[in-house]
């Protein structure tokens, strides 16, 4: 997704749908606010779901309303919402609830805990920003996920990116790897603005909205990130442009959502290679409504493509794949790392 603190904001209405449309519509919930929660998510699902157009959306509304026939409370409505994302087909969408969220993950892939034993344990594990020489003149940077909950979040985590970059000396390198392979998603603005100075200016992506037959391009110009009309991330110091570098991108299962995003943004650009395995399945876009403060909605609307307009249904394949062989504590071992320090080096 964009981002998981970037809320759209919507007024609720008190019928947000026509309540002769269906038998299952007349139902009265015994609680208001559970009603007007039932009826804004599905008001806001039928006008902005990516899946809108593949599903009978009479008899998707009539199963979601009937499961919540019994709800007293706002959480009673919660497992109705989960069979909403289930019969679209949405595994990206969410709803936040008490701090833990609730969605359906029916189209996620098994990890085979044989041969991803090491990615399996270091994703459980907390691990962070890792900026590394692995010999002169080549670099290593781990970009891992994030989370900005609050205001100016996004500028810290990019300059942290921007900081740790830096650090390698990025003028005198030869090549770069950059990892995200333990980047399950957050906020791609900060991921993108933090790498900018990698990227030449123009697009670097696009959310798709087939509905529509419409996009909303995001990339880099005048040294900001721009995300449709709208500036999503200005540097503060923007530092000189690297963007002839060469670069090797690692990706795996649990590059996820806003990972996918800053690797398809990768995608296409010049002295670039992808070395490892699919990604997790998350490349569409959601976007969101915060109902309450304790309660938000996340709905896919868009999924994502390449400068070059290539649509990543699926997931983002490499250009190299290598299964499993991975060894974060110990790069000089790590088989992906082996592989793009070889590329890196190649002519």
């Amino acid at each position: 997704m964009k981002t998981l603190s970037k809320l759209i904001c919507i007024l609720i209405l008190a019928i947000a749908l026509n309540p002769c449309a269906s038998t299952a519509q007349n139902i009265n919930l015994k609680n208001d606010s559970a009603h007007l929660l039932l009826d804004t998510v599905l008001s806001f699902t039928k006008h902005n779901s990516l899946y809108r157009n593949k599903v009978d959306w009479k008899k998707v509304e009539d199963s979601v309303r009937l499961t919540a026939t019994n709800a007293i409370t706002v959480k009673d409505v919660i497992p109705s919402v989960k069979l909403l994302y289930k019969l679209l087909g949405d595994h990206h969408g969410f709803i936040t609830y008490g701090n833990k969220s609730y969605g359906w993950r029916g189209n996620d892939k098994s990890i085979d805990p044989a041969t991803h034993q090491v990615l399996l344990k270091k994703i459980k594990t907390k691990y962070t920003l890792m900026p590394q020489m692995l010999e002169k003149g080549y670099g290593y940077l781990l970009v891992p996920d994030n989370n900005p909950t609050h205001q100016g979040d996004v500028n810290k985590i990019a300059r942290q990116i921007q900081d740790s970059l830096i650090k390698l000396e990025p003028q005198k390198l030869k090549g770069l790897i950059i990892d995200l392979r333990l980047n399950p998603g957050g906020d791609m603005w900060a991921m993108i603005g933090g790498l900018i100075t990698l990227f030449e200016p123009g697009k670097l992506g696009a959310f798709v909205f087939p509905v529509t037959n419409s996009e909303e391009a995001w990339g880099i110009k005048n040294n900001m990130v721009y995300d449709g009309i709208d500036t999503a991330y200005i540097p503060k110091q923007p530092a000189k442009s690297i963007y002839n570098l060469k670069v090797v991108v690692l990706i795996g299962p649990y590059t996820r959502s806003s990972g996918e995003a800053t690797a398809i943004s990768f995608k296409s650009r010049k002295n670039t290679w992808f070395i490892g395995e699919n990604s997790g399945g998350y490349t569409t876009s959601n976007n969101s409504f915060q109902f309450t403060n304790e309660i938000g909605f996340f709905l896919a609307t868009s999924v994502e493509a390449d400068r070059n307009g290539h649509v990543y249904l699926d997931n983002v394949q490499p250009d190299q794949e290598i299964i499993g062989g991975d060894d974060f504590e110990d790069l000089k071992k790590d088989k992906k790392v082996i592989a793009g320090l070889k590329w890196l080096k190649g002519k």
